[in-house]
């Protein structure tokens, strides 16, 4: 659904933006903090920013010598995008499968949350598995960040902790399981 967007929209770098305001619409971003959480290229996002700008998407504010651009909640169409970015899913199960198996051994992987539009659950992606490269974590973590437009809440443990914390009933583990999810890998079958 996300390519429904990007060709709805005239580009992937308006999408982004789009929900980077429209998941964080209480938020105020200064054009470097716009350029860090969408990595969009920061030509592209002035003259998205100024379009928005033009058609009271967005508002700007200067404060102490700094300009913040924030989400117009009166925007004629603010309800509107909101439900439609809402809808698309940020991101395909096959893009998260195929980059988060590059991390390390990955035996198991779940998503819940903005991943299917869902505000229920603590967690957005759970991980487990064992050699995780932490970089790599993080680089994943910040690109799936950027097409979301919002802060991933996510689990990353080993299969022996995963095991453990099954076996002792863990509040936690136990609420992702019980929330609404879809399992992208799973390597340990009946083991879990």
């Amino acid at each position: 659904m996300s390519e429904i967007l990007e060709n709805l929209f005239r580009s992937k770098a308006e999408v982004k933006l789009l929900r980077l305001f429209l998941n964080n619409s209480e938020k105020e971003y200064l054009f470097n903090e716009i350029i860090s959480n969408s990595k969009v290229k920061a030509s592209l996002a002035r003259k998205e920013i100024n379009i928005f700008i033009k058609i009271k998407f967005l508002v700007q504010r200067k404060k102490l010598n700094k300009v913040y651009y924030s989400v117009n909640k009166d925007f004629i169409f603010y309800n509107e995008l909101k439900r439609l970015i809402f809808k698309a899913s940020p991101t395909s199960s096959e893009k998260i499968s195929g980059q988060v198996i590059k991390l390390g051994r990955i035996r198991f992987v779940l998503i819940s949350g903005i991943f299917l539009n869902s505000d229920k659950g603590k967690v957005d992606i759970l991980i487990v598995g064992e050699n995780i490269n932490r970089a790599r974590l993080k680089t994943f973590l910040s690109n799936i960040e950027a097409e979301v437009g919002k802060g991933i809440n996510y689990v990353c443990m080993s299969t022996d902790e995963l095991r453990y914390r099954k076996s002792m009933f863990d509040k936690f583990i136990i609420n992702i399981f019980e929330s609404p999810h879809k399992v992208l890998i799973d390597r340990m079958k009946k083991d879990i």
